[in-house]
């Protein structure tokens, strides 16, 4: 610990010797070994991306496999002259690792006398950490400058750190504590394909009569942006793409629909090659679509269904809604009347809210000319749909409004270049994607 000296003369001596010490450090001692990995150096700092995430509760033990960034007097490039500096007084290690939704944060600090109570409160004991997205060295929209404190207050760009979790706590030696950052927060940027952002950190220490001591990982703040930043890459990270679905097509068959025909309510259609969307609610198309399982930790956020207009009675435009199916129907046996033989629906056209179908619209794509025509499902829908299955009863596809006009579209029964299809947008680990 940095004694508190009593005597005039004691203090002045090591005033001296500070200020001689920082006259005479241009920056780390490239002799000083650094306590991290030996294949790492201070600018090749790395984040891998893991499938499932640590819980942000002031707990390291789930940290100890990855990599950690040691900080002490003897590796820190700012302040000079701390070599002398004491683990025991200050000194810590980071580790940052990333989900595809968050990024984690964990900290832990030795330090013998931590404070808590200070005024200004930015006197008290605590770390920095700084994310430069754009490496400009100031801050930019997208950019994160945070502060963490032993008593488990956090702060965001100078402000409340909504969407953050954290969770710090004093420990026998010092203080630890953890964090995670909703990837919304970084400007839109995914992280992936191994993207690099400037990045620092750093602690301060108050042995109760101001801050006496601190350590920046690099650059000569470390509780923001500044030109002399390292980098941080995001490795090891997901890969994303489209995978379509076509019955017939390396043995997948798990799409079927029909024409729920309002003009012949006990017609069924499920084996026809066309189905028909009419107008002002005449007529509408059922479908579903079984997402099959796409391998370990895989995730789906997002779906699309294609469909082919085939014919039309008029050169007009109508649009069409996509709503969530609630009950199970047969293709085979369903109608304007009964989603099954002997089950009717709530309400006739599978139109009871809540029962039925949702209310709430999935889906929306104009009808205006013939070809093919894609409708984006919601996002939250193509996951629910892989996440459980089990309520998974497809879609409805109705044209609510417009011209009393109606469009033939191939079905999934028609040939396999015309036929109705689907396609998800899925996550893979590594190594997953082929």
């Amino acid at each position: 610990m940095m004694k508190r000296k009593t005597t005039i003369l004691a203090i002045s001596f090591l005033l001296l010797f500070s200020l001689a010490s920082m006259a005479l450090a241009e920056g780390p001692d490239p002799k000083m070994p650094a306590p991290m990995h030996p294949e790492r150096s201070q600018n090749e700092l790395e984040s891998v991306w893991l499938v499932e995430a640590p819980v942000v509760d002031g707990e390291l033990g789930e940290w100890s496999g990855q990599t950690k960034l040691a900080l002490n007097g003897r590796t820190a490039p700012y302040p000079g002259g701390t070599e002398s500096l004491p683990d025991a007084d200050l000194s810590a290690w980071t580790s940052v690792i990333w989900t595809s939704d968050r990024v984690y944060v964990a900290i832990s600090v030795k330090d013998d006398y931590v404070v808590t109570n200070a005024r200004p409160w930015q006197h008290n004991d605590m770390a920095g950490i700084v994310f430069d997205v754009d490496q400009s060295g100031t801050f930019s929209p997208g950019d994160i400058d945070m502060t963490l404190r032993p008593d488990n207050r956090l702060t965001v760009n100078g402000g409340w750190p909504a969407g953050y979790e954290w969770a710090s706590k004093e420990t026998s030696t010092g203080w630890q504590g953890e964090l995670s950052i909703p990837m919304s927060q970084f400007g839109g940027v995914d992280f992936l394909g191994n993207v690099k952002v400037g990045f620092t950190w750093g602690v301060q220490d108050n042995d109760g009569i101001g801050v006496e001591s601190w350590l920046s990982w690099a650059g000569s703040d470390f509780y923001k942006g500044t030109p002399e930043n390292d980098t941080l890459t995001f490795t090891n990270g997901p890969v994303r793409k489209w995978v379509a679905f076509h019955n017939g097509v390396d043995g997948y068959n798990g799409i079927t629909d029909s024409t729920l025909d309002g003009w012949h309510a006990a017609w069924r259609y499920g084996d026809r090659p066309e189905l028909t969307i009419y107008a002002r609610n005449q007529y509408h198309l059922i479908t579903k679509f079984e997402i099959p399982d796409l391998g370990p930790n895989v995730r789906v956020l997002d779906a699309k269904i294609h469909v082919k207009l085939t014919g039309r009675n008029h050169d007009w435009n109508c649009t069409v809604k996509a709503y969530r199916v609630l009950r199970p129907w047969d293709e085979a046996t369903v109608t304007w009347n009964e989603a099954a033989a002997g089950q009717r629906w709530t309400r006739t056209g599978a139109d009871g809210i809540g029962t039925d179908r949702e209310s709430r619209r999935i889906g929306i794509q104009l009808f205006d000319t013939l070809g093919w025509k894609t409708i984006d499902l919601a996002n939250d829908v193509a996951v629910d749909m892989y996440e459980h299955p089990e309520n998974n009863h497809g879609i409805i596809l109705r044209a609510e409004d417009g011209s009393s006009v109606s469009y033939q579209l191939a079905s999934s029964e028609a040939r396999t270049e015309d036929a109705l299809w689907f396609e998800v947008y899925a996550e893979f680990p590594p190594g997953q994607a082929d």
